[in-house]
């Protein structure tokens, strides 16, 4: 546990983890993706191509074939640079992939910035944090500090 992270136990059972670097969400994000059984729903505003996005888009797909029904909500223009065949792998695998807000100039700035993973019901991931290389790191040297809550 480092400096910025704390974890509580309520009288209700329920764990709170406060996670603040990239280097401290993204691997408890997969955890509990690879480990889901029933379902799996992500929603973020930015989601990237490259080696952090693939990485969650295998552990969505691996979900799928497990069994776990997987959804996923991207915006529209936050995710904009993703390839259209980007998600053709989860889809084949079952999963569920959709845009928030298609771009139309009439609705451009309705944007959902939202940020949250659940899995099985039982664990979610709320904050600040893309699927994006700029989140990657510890916040300090590399990637960007900002703040996220697992709850379990």
């Amino acid at each position: 546990m480092n400096r910025f992270n704390a974890s509580i136990m309520s009288e209700s059972n329920s764990t709170f983890n406060w996670l603040c670097t990239g280097d401290e969400v993204f691997p408890a994000m997969l955890a509990a993706i690879d480990v889901a059984k029933k379902s799996v729903c992500l929603e973020v505003y930015v989601y990237q191509d490259g080696p952090l996005g693939i990485r969650f888009r295998e552990a969505l797909v691996r979900a799928c074939k497990r069994g776990a029904s997987v959804r996923v909500l991207v915006d529209a223009v936050g995710s904009y640079s993703l390839p259209g065949n980007f998600w053709d792998s989860l889809r084949s695998a079952g999963g569920e992939i959709r845009q928030f807000n298609p771009m139309a100039l009439k609705r451009f700035w309705i944007r959902n910035h939202r940020k949250l993973l659940v899995c099985d019901g039982r664990v979610a991931f709320v904050g600040g944090f893309n699927i994006s290389s700029e989140y990657e790191g510890d916040g300090i040297k590399s990637g960007w500090c900002d703040v996220g809550l697992k709850i379990e």
